[in-house]
């Protein structure tokens, strides 16, 4: 009888004693995982889950997350320096073509030295062209580039133009002066009328004054010249004019044509 009861608690001591064997691993791997940090998986009933990322993923680790680095500010733009054209520079300068700006030739009308910017007519220092008409008498037509002391009305000049008849004279001679301007100068001044010094005892004898391009035949200025009266021209336009004819018309025997202190402009 003992016997039998002996072999009946065997299997519940059996039992009994793997349960506390049991027991006893859970607890133990409880205690490990405790002490290996916040971080670690905590194990209940031989069951683990993360105690440090909800939801049971891994917390991603520093080598996993984007990168916060700051981007550099520097311009990756060329510099001056190599060879960039920085600051949005073209490389030229700002309304120049490379030669000087928009100036694209000679400072005349024609190629060469550029001429004087105010010339006297009269007097002897003419550029080397100006005067395109004879300095002295053809047939009878006598003109004198250089007069000296020019009297016109009650007006002296120092030095200008002088028409005169010498031989076979008339009441409608005609005579002139002519100058190449060649569209170089722009302005021209003068003071005309009859010669205070004309030989003609008749006072009441008058010239025709005529101011012409003589290449187009355009008249630029025209005047009845009356004895003891100046005529004043100042700042005509020649800038076209290619050839400058002064003319004077009439008696020119007793009634000489004169133009005191011509001068040009360019």
């Amino acid at each position: 009888m003992k016997a039998m009861k002996a072999w009946r608690r065997a299997p519940r001591a059996l039992a009994l004693a793997a349960l506390c064997a049991l027991a006893l691993t859970s607890c133990k791997d409880t205690t490990i995982n405790q002490h290996a940090g916040g971080g670690a998986a905590v194990c209940q009933d031989s069951t683990c889950s993360d105690g440090g990322s909800p939801g049971g993923q891994d917390a991603p680790s520093p080598a996993d997350s984007p990168s916060t680095e700051t981007p550099s500010t520097e311009s990756s733009a060329p510099s001056r320096g190599d060879g960039g054209q920085g600051g949005g520079d073209s490389g030229t300068d700002g309304g120049t073509s490379g030669s000087g700006g928009s100036s694209g030739g000679s400072t005349t009308a024609e190629q060469g030295e550029a001429p004087p910017v105010r010339v006297e007519l009269s007097g002897g220092n003419l550029p080397g062209g100006l005067q395109d008409s004879a300095d002295g008498c053809d047939f009878g037509i006598c003109a004198t580039w250089s007069a000296d002391n020019v009297v016109i009305g009650s007006r002296s000049f120092r030095t200008g133009f002088v028409l005169t008849c010498s031989v076979a004279c008339g009441a409608n001679d005609s005579g002139y002066f002519q100058m190449k301007t060649a569209g170089k100068y722009t302005r021209f001044d003068g003071t005309f009328g009859i010669a205070a010094d004309s030989p003609g005892s008749d006072k009441t004898q008058t010239l025709e004054l005529t101011l012409a391009d003589q290449g187009t035949g355009k008249v630029l200025y025209s005047k009845t010249l009356e004895y003891g009266r100046t005529y004043t021209l100042k700042g005509l336009d020649i800038s076209h004019v290619g050839l400058l004819r002064i003319t004077f018309a009439g008696p020119l025997a007793s009634a000489h044509g004169a133009v005191g202190a011509p001068v040009v402009h360019r």
